[in-house]
C-alpha cells in the first residue's frame, strides 16, 4: 500500500465519518429533508419485504437517519484504516446517496454544496473500485479461462503429434 493511497483514503474518509457520526447523534435537524425518502422507504419495505421482516424495519425517520448515519461512519473508517476497505467504501458510497438525492438544487439555488456532494459520492465510488494496481476478480477469471483453453489446445497438438 502507498503511502498516497493511504493518505487519500484518511482524507476522504474523514468527511463521511465526521458527517454520519453527526448525522447518528443529533438526527433532529435532518428529519425534515428526509421525512419524504423515509416514508417512500417504509412504504416499499411493507410491500416488498416478507413480513416478518417488515414489521421489524424501523419507521421513524429519526432512527433512519441515525442507522444511515452509522453505517456511513462505519463504512468510512473501514475505508481510512484497509479493514474491508472496499467494502467500507462501498457502504460509505451506498449510504451517501440519499444525500445527494435529498439535495437536488432548484434554478435559483447555489449549486456548489450539490456539485460537492456529487464529487465525493463520485470520489467513494472510485474508492470502492480500487484494486491498488491489482487485477480485479473478473480479470483473474478470464485470465483463468484463457489460460485452460490453452492449456487445453497445447495437450491436443501434443496428442495430433
Amino acid at each position: 500500500m502507498s503511502l498516497v493511497r493511504f493518505t487519500s483514503r484518511c482524507l476522504l474518509g474523514s468527511y463521511f465519518i465526521a458527517d454520519g457520526l453527526k448525522a447518528a447523534i443529533n438526527p433532529t435537524p435532518l428529519v425534515e429533508q428526509a421525512q419524504p425518502l423515509a416514508d417512500k422507504l417504509t412504504r416499499s419495505a411493507q410491500r416488498y419485504l416478507p413480513d416478518d421482516a417488515a414489521r421489524r424495519m424501523p419507521v421513524r425517520t429519526e432512527t433512519l437517519i441515525r442507522i444511515h448515519g452509522i453505517v456511513q461512519a462505519t463504512g468510512a473508517l473501514m475505508m481510512a484504516t484497509g479493514i474491508f476497505r472496499r467494502a467500507g467504501a462501498a457502504a460509505m458510497a451506498i449510504a451517501y446517496a440519499p444525500k445527494v438525492l435529498m439535495a437536488r438544487p432548484g434554478l435559483a439555488d447555489d449549486k456548489l454544496p450539490f456539485v460537492r456532494d456529487l464529487a465525493l459520492l463520485g470520489a467513494a465510488l472510485i474508492a470502492a473500485g480500487d484494486t491498488q494496481g491489482k487485477p480485479n476478480l473478473s480479470w483473474l477469471a478470464a485470465e483463468k479461462k484463457r489460460s485452460v483453453k490453452a492449456t487445453k489446445k497445447a495437450a491436443k497438438a501434443e496428442l495430433a503429434k
